[in-house]
């Protein structure tokens, strides 16, 4: 290939590397603004006539952060004791309701700890391992029917994580990992392509490796 095609391929490439990730980034934003403003985007558009793109999606923050005002008010408080006990004792409501209220208060809440730590773990058979996520480091009814100590892992498919197995694993045969949480989901999302470096915790970095980067296009 020729000096010029090859740098011309080279300015193609980096370009497409720079690009794309602000792409998809901003095609995810539209859409959860899209998903977000229709809330009551809709309804509004229909009692107006009219749409005002994003009036959906203030209101609907506004709203949120009223509810949470008003249950750190008396009255709030006392309301929220009646709706949750209401919603969690009512026979068609009760199962779903007590599931997704604590999952949502373990995922967002401000003592959040969905994941608390990356392992390995001997899956799907034994000479193999996975990485995993421990969600519960104290599991005593597990641990009763198993015989021994165990956790709850959660073991993330490739290349989406959001799905997967929870496995109850015996404390003997999970490994820690020394992996956060951030740099094993983007090994699990890239197949194993980007591996974490390992060693001691280097500085994060943000965004693009522009040194590498940088360093490939030279010549």
């Amino acid at each position: 290939m020729k000096p010029r095609a090859k740098r011309l391929r080279r300015y193609f490439f980096t370009g497409l590397v720079v690009i794309a990730p602000v792409g998809v980034t901003a095609v995810v934003l539209v859409w959860l603004f899209r998903q977000i403003d229709n809330i009551l985007g809709t309804p509004l558009q229909t009692m107006l006539g009219f749409r005002i793109p994003g009036l959906g999606l203030v209101l609907l923050v506004l709203a949120v952060t009223v509810v949470g005002w008003a249950v750190h008010r008396a009255a709030g408080r006392q309301f929220l004791h009646f709706w949750n006990e209401a919603l969690a004792r009512f026979p068609l409501t009760g199962r779903i309701y007590n599931a997704i209220s604590q999952i949502v208060q373990a995922v967002v809440g401000e003592r959040r700890s969905f994941f608390q730590r990356t392992v390995l773990i001997p899956y799907p058979t034994e000479g193999l391992w996975a990485v995993a996520f421990v969600t519960n480091e104290d599991a005593p009814v597990m641990s009763a029917l198993v015989g021994e100590p165990c956790v709850n892992v959660f073991v993330p498919t490739t290349p989406n994580p959001t799905s997967g197995f929870m496995l109850v694993v015996p404390k003997g045969r999970v490994r820690d990992a020394p992996i956060s949480i951030d740099d094993a989901i983007k090994l699990i999302i890239s197949a194993g392509a980007v591996s974490p470096l390992g060693g001691p915790p280097s500085i994060k970095r943000r965004g693009l490796d522009l040194e590498s980067l940088l360093k490939d296009t030279q010549g």
